[in-house]
């Protein structure tokens, strides 16, 4: 009997689990512009959201340094002071999932493509339903984002 209610206890810790769970969904665009374009046209649809790009990371420019030639490739992170005040002031461990990013590179064949994860895939592992939300909005923001700097 003990056994039985062990697994029964076991089941609904997982199911209850995996509803919270979600895999990290990754949005790939190609874009309809060239590299440096694109990355230019992601700043200014990142900026016209009230937002502020934090770092540029350039990984062309780092590959450069050891002797590599690769095409172009950018990680932009970006994020809103508010958003960042109000995640952190609530839940500082959800601080790994800001600033938001997007990686823009230059595929073989010359297209620029802008890679991202979803955000409500990293906010729902927090289990806390304000997150969650937080998340689901941020996955809105990326994809308008991203569709405005593919034009």
């Amino acid at each position: 009997m003990k056994k039985k209610v062990l697994l029964v206890v076991g089941l609904l810790l997982a199911l209850g689990a995996s509803a919270w769970a979600q895999t990290l969904e990754r949005v790939d665009r190609v874009s309809n512009s060239g590299f440096d374009k694109t990355v230019r046209q992601l700043e200014v649809a990142i900026k016209g959201k009230g937002m502020m790009v934090v770092a540029v990371i350039d990984h062309q420019n780092m590959m450069r340094m050891v002797g590599m030639n690769v095409r172009g490739s950018k990680t932009l992170e970006f994020g809103k002071a508010e958003m960042g005040k109000m995640i952190l002031g609530s839940h500082p461990e959800a601080g790994l999932e800001n600033p938001a990013k997007l990686y823009v590179f230059e595929r073989g064949d010359g297209k620029t493509v802008v890679s991202y994860y979803k955000p409500s895939g990293g906010f729902a592992t927090y289990r806390a339903d304000s997150l969650r939300q937080v998340g689901q909005m941020m996955d809105q923001v990326l994809a308008e984002i991203a569709a405005e700097g593919t034009r």
